[in-house]
């Protein structure tokens, strides 16, 4: 198990370093641009949003409070049939 361990290792690191530091093989990938303004103000709201989500989750639980209560009862009764 020691020894599938470090292989594991030894080739994730490899495969890392060709990925990230790597020469680029094509030609269409070597012309892409880096990420402009409006693809990156998408990003940070985004990302607001995902951690408004995970920091603060109540209103979003709060939403869903009625639906998941039906389908709960509905459940329950459908398992006393």
């Amino acid at each position: 198990a020691s020894t599938t361990l470090v292989f594991g290792a030894a080739y994730t690191l490899w495969m890392v370093k060709r990925v990230y530091f790597g020469a680029v093989a094509n030609e269409d990938v070597r012309a892409l641009q880096d990420i402009n303004a409006r693809e990156y103000l998408m990003l940070a709201l985004l990302a607001i949003s995902v951690l408004v989500m995970g920091l603060y989750p109540k209103p979003f639980t709060d939403t869903m409070h009625v639906s998941v209560t039906e389908l709960l009862k509905h459940v329950a009764i459908s398992k006393l049939n």
